[in-house]
């Protein structure tokens, strides 16, 4: 499925003017981690992307203590192995997507969680000219935060993982893939809590 930037965009407005007026604080958060593809480009294995990393950030607003409506910004770069020599070519992917987490706060500070959504992810052959393609994708995730004190500030740790396809790009690096890809996310990051 293809989304246009306006239709990601106007998605995103929908949620944010979907969140109840009784929210109890808005969240800001910043990450940054690795990132692996889980599948080869090719069914014979003979193309797969190396670990890279990614970086991100976003916004949250807190409907309840357990339930907050995320819109996020991750960048993640990884490099083409082809025949089991790196090559020096690069496939950028921004994903800007909507999640739901829910999340369970612990009297020690600690608040296990998950989440699931979706989105679109710009993909960007590096060096290329005219070859973007923007594909939706889903994903999902598991985390674990700690609150130190009562600073708003808290750090975490996650894991998510990310289903998008490769075809239609106009890329002569990439144009000739097509599979569904799958994709691994993992990063650290902090959050500051805004209360409302």
């Amino acid at each position: 499925m293809v989304l246009s930037r306006s239709a990601v965009l106007a998605a995103t407005l929908l949620v944010a003017s979907a969140v109840p007026t009784a929210a109890q604080a808005v969240n800001l958060f910043a990450y940054g981690g690795g990132y692996t593809a889980l599948k080869d480009l090719n069914r014979v294995g003979t193309a797969q992307f190396r670990t890279g990393f990614t970086i991100g950030g976003g916004i949250g607003y807190e409907v309840d203590k357990n339930v907050e409506l995320r819109a996020t910004l991750t960048g993640a770069q990884s490099q083409l192995v082809q025949d089991g020599s790196p090559t020096g070519v690069y496939l950028n992917r921004y994903f800007l997507a909507a999640d739901v987490k829910g999340g369970y706060p612990l009297a020690n500070g600690f608040e296990p969680y998950a989440f699931v959504g979706g989105g679109a992810v710009l993909l960007h052959d590096k060096g290329s000219s005219g070859a973007d393609k923007t594909q939706g994708f889903v994903h999902l995730g598991l985390g674990i935060a700690y609150s130190v004190g009562k600073s708003g500030l808290s750090v975490f740790a996650e894991g998510g993982g990310l289903a998008y396809s490769l075809s239609g790009m106009n890329s002569p690096t990439f144009g000739r893939f097509s599979a569904t890809q799958i994709d691994l996310g993992w990063s650290l990051g902090a959050t500051y809590r805004l209360p409302l």
